[in-house]
């Protein structure tokens, strides 16, 4: 997944998370449901939809990409 875009999300929730590049936990909102624009490994652009636990790793590493770390 390249480029990586939240395009849409709903049913947010608060939780607390993790990350390798800090110890302990943070609370953050994340959303139950995403659809997310990418490119590919071919760097085609796609958009799918994603739930739950899949979803909520998306959004801590597009936070990533953005600079943010939780």
């Amino acid at each position: 997944m390249y480029n990586p875009k939240l395009i849409a999300q709903a049913e947010p929730f608060e939780t607390e998370e993790g990350c390798l590049s800090l110890t302990g936990t943070r609370p953050t909102t994340r959303y139950r449901r995403i659809t997310v624009r990418y490119q590919d490994e071919s760097w085609r652009e796609r958009t799918e939809r994603f739930s739950g636990y899949t979803a909520e790793i998306i959004q801590h590493e597009i936070d990533h990409c953005a600079g943010i770390v939780i």
